[in-house]
């Protein structure tokens, strides 16, 4: 990656994202900050990568002060929380990762680190049916803390591989990223909290999740893909410029404790030790195991959820969608049973099949609704 002072050229470059064994030192320095403060985008642009640089997808599409919260569909599922949500994508519960404080507070590093660009790994979504999916919503958190207010600018992109074991010098986007979306906050204060942004992507029509489950390179280690995150101040669409912030760091959760909402590995690299747009494989990879969560030890993370609206939604045997579950009904599904796909309306339970459970589906429930 070239680097300028504190500007990234994004232009003809390339982001590196390796991972290499870091020492723990940052244990001693996580704590938890204040609760934080929901902020919505001002605007949004979709981004891809052509030729060996990233460029605009969309023009930037103005959202104002009423943009959605998301998720915006209520048929959404929530497919990767590595936030600790409710289902309007507000930070709740501390029971996966101790519970003897506000259910909105979240771990960092201190008011002064600075971690603006960061890379973790999804190892699985929650089912593999949304493998490859387009993400509808996500939810992200940061600490923002430069020494005046500043242009806030969130760069969000996926990618299918992602190096978790922390061997060999891996460009994230080594492999074409697979899409990616810039927020822009407009100005935001420092402030003694930290920001959450629950985000509809519909604007933009989503952005694309990890769908092959891969070896990252090193045995041992499948992953779905990754993503990465850039916390800028400014950011040039002509030229792939972008600025970093002066001072930002992602927020940390974890996983749940039961009925994980995805997973990912341990590692999580962060330009940090120097904060210089390069990768060090020796110093920039952590181990984010700490003692900090219920026993056993909890994996902590940037905190980032996504959502996936499905093309099916079960319909409790009502095929045709006309409130009652009937001959009609029973039909459809003999007429066509045997056949595979998403988003079939005699697939009643979304299994890609239609098969005997669609049709039970419609006995069981024979008569609701008529």
């Amino acid at each position: 990656m070239m680097m300028r002072g504190t500007t990234l050229i994004l232009a003809g470059a390339a982001l590196c994202a390796s991972f290499a064994f870091a020492d723990g030192s940052k244990n001693a320095e996580l704590q938890l900050a204040p609760p934080g403060q929901m902020v919505m985008p001002k605007r949004m642009m979709k981004v891809r990568w052509d030729n060996g640089r990233i460029v605009p997808a969309t023009p930037w599409i103005e959202l104002g002060d009423f943009a959605p919260a998301g998720p915006c569909d209520p048929n959404e599922v929530l497919v990767f929380d590595h936030f600790g949500t409710d289902a309007s994508g507000n930070p709740i519960g501390g029971a996966n990762c101790r519970s003897d404080f506000a259910p909105s507070r979240r771990w960092y590093f201190g008011p002064t680190a600075h971690n603006p660009y960061w890379a973790n790994d999804i190892k699985t979504l929650v089912s593999a049916q949304y493998n490859g999916a387009a993400a509808s919503s996500l939810t992200h958190a940061w600490f923002w803390n430069p020494p005046q207010a500043e242009q806030c600018i969130v760069l969000i992109l996926t990618t299918e591989q992602m190096d978790a074991e922390c061997q060999d010098v891996h460009d994230v986007f080594e492999n074409p990223i697979l899409d990616g979306v810039v927020l822009d906050y407009g100005v935001l204060n420092p402030g003694t909290g930290y920001y959450y942004s629950p985000v509809c992507l519909s604007p933009i029509g989503g952005i694309q999740l990890p769908a092959t489950p891969a070896d990252d390179g090193d045995a041992g280690t499948e992953l779905l893909g990754g993503y990465a995150v850039i916390y800028a101040s400014a950011l040039d669409p002509n030229t792939g410029t972008v600025t970093y912030a002066t001072t930002a760091q992602p927020m940390l959760w974890s996983m749940q404790d039961a009925g994980d909402i995805g997973s990912s590995t341990s590692l999580q690299w962060d330009d940090d030790s120097p904060t210089d747009g390069n990768h060090d494989p020796a110093t920039e990879c952590y181990d984010y195991t700490f003692q900090v969560c219920s026993n056993p030890p909890r994996v902590l993370g940037g905190m980032m959820a996504f959502w996936v609206t499905p093309s099916c939604q079960p319909n409790g045997g009502d095929v045709d969608g006309n409130g009652c579950v009937d001959d009609a009904d029973l039909l459809a599904v003999l007429f066509a049973f045997g056949s595979t796909g998403s988003g079939l309306p005699e697939d009643t339970n979304c299994d890609q099949v239609v098969d005997d459970a669609d049709l039970l589906e419609v006995l069981f429930n024979f008569g609701n609704g008529c």
